[in-house]
């Protein structure tokens, strides 16, 4: 493992264990075992840091999507599929409760979402190529987001029987026989 990987790994266990306020670059160094120097040489800063942990759970979340695509039968809405899969994934990193941290962070400071931009760009892209209706997909895609995000504050609405009718009703959505051809637009004269 690199040194940097190494770094990151010990910046999302203090995360885990005592919340993104106690990160530090010096706590990084402690939990990694290296010198704080060492830490400065691959991150600048700790916004550096958190935009490196940040840029780490999301390729590993790209990754377990791509796993999940490449064993889903080809077809509409594939990509989509991924998502529902990975966004149910035990292994998946948004389960990581250094995730709700990072989250926070990000929400005092926007410029940390950076990381993220190309991969929720891509994402979106390919989850409007392969769907016949796009607006479907990137609907699913946002209930996604939204139980992630539910189960980050720990809501009570959200209990694991909806959060699986949920799963089965987004899938049901995105199957072929699910897929609903929109009405044409009526377009209206002006009067």
């Amino acid at each position: 493992m690199s040194t940097r990987e190494q770094i990151i790994d010990a910046a999302l266990s203090v995360v885990r264990a005592q919340g993104v306020s106690a990160l530090t670059l010096d706590e990084a160094a402690r939990v990694a075992g290296i010198s704080k120097g060492g830490v400065l040489y691959h991150f600048k800063s700790k916004e550096a840091l958190i935009q490196g942990m940040v840029a780490r759970l999301a390729g590993q979340c790209e990754s377990l999507q791509q796993s999940h695509y490449d064993q889903l039968t080809p077809g509409p809405n594939r990509w989509a599929r991924a998502l529902v899969e990975t966004s149910f994934d035990p292994a998946a990193p948004t389960t990581d409760p250094a995730g709700c941290a990072l989250l926070a962070a990000i929400a005092t400071n926007p410029s940390l979402l950076e990381p993220l931009e190309g991969t929720i760009d891509t994402a979106f892209r390919r989850l409007t190529a392969d769907s016949q209706d796009p607006s479907m997909a990137l609907l699913v895609a946002l209930a996604m987001d939204g139980l992630w995000l539910h189960r980050l504050v720990g809501s009570p609405v959200i209990d694991e029987t909806r959060r699986l009718a949920i799963r089965e009703k987004a899938l049901e959505l995105l199957s072929e026989e699910g897929a609903v051809d929109m009405p044409p637009k009526i377009h209206h004269s002006a009067r």
